[in-house]
């Protein structure tokens, strides 16, 4: 019983990791009722989950409160300027004639400020580009990686059902959605920044030696899969070996 209460146990882990998801959906939840703070929160989460992803030490509500005043006048700016675009888009969809050619238009921005807002704050998160620099970014990403951008708005979808016949899910519900999110992005962000996990508290000379490190480690994983595929090899010719002989020794029995 000892063990399984323990702080390396199993159960430990699980119980914390939910734990700091509860936090993190009520400090989300509370951050977010003055709708133009939303941008913040959520760029507060996602600053803490890809830390989090990325192996750092840091207590959850420190680090959320920490984002939120470093990057609040840039997520405040953004999440006026998309519901400034929202509520036009909303005003021509309503107002505009369906024969006109500028109604479907409408949609087809209707569609790219969705898609864009959802890699704006995690992006802003872990670059420091500016506000119409995050904005380039995210518009880039959410159209090239298409995968990840229907993977998070069906995500979004199903928690979004999920919560309306489980309503208790609502308490982590923006920690889960963020999380799995943030594995998705995490593997996006390093295709544009391999070296996005290391700690910028490191000298250039620790960098350096992580960076060896880890060389060393995708090298020795890679000579282990090559043996692994020589010994498949070899046992797959021995067993066709076997197989020949077992044939010929049953057609010299004939």
């Amino acid at each position: 019983m000892k063990g399984f209460l323990s702080i390396d146990s199993k159960f430990y882990k699980y119980m914390t990791f939910f734990s700091d998801l509860v936090i993190l959906t009520v400090l989300w939840t509370i951050c977010s009722l003055p709708i133009i703070t939303s941008g913040a929160a959520t760029t507060a989460m996602y600053y803490v989950l890809t830390r989090q992803l990325s192996d750092r030490e840091g207590y959850v509500g420190k680090d959320f409160f920490r984002s939120f005043r470093q990057n609040f006048v840039q997520a405040t700016f953004l999440t006026i300027i998309s519901l400034v675009m929202a509520w036009i888009i909303y005003i021509n969809i309503n107002n505009m004639q369906t024969s006109s050619f500028m109604f479907p238009v409408q949609f087809v921005l209707c569609y790219e400020l969705i898609i864009t807002m959802i890699y704006i704050f995690p992006i802003l998160s872990r670059f420091d580009n500016g506000v119409f620099g995050t904005i380039k970014a995210a518009i880039y990403m959410a159209n090239k990686h298409l995968l990840t951008t229907f993977t998070c708005l069906g995500l979004m979808a199903a928690l979004v059902i999920f919560c309306y016949y489980q309503p208790i899910m609502i308490v982590v519900c923006a920690g889960v959605y963020g999380w799995l999110t943030s594995l998705m992005f995490m593997k996006v962000f390093k295709k544009y920044l391999p070296s996005m996990d290391i700690d910028p508290s490191l000298t250039n000379a620790e960098v350096a030696e992580k960076e060896a490190a880890e060389r060393e480690r995708e090298e020795m994983l890679r000579r282990i899969r090559e043996e692994k595929g020589q010994n498949r090899n070899e046992q797959d010719k021995e067993v066709q070996d076997k197989e020949v002989q077992d044939r010929n020794t049953a057609n010299d029995n004939e």
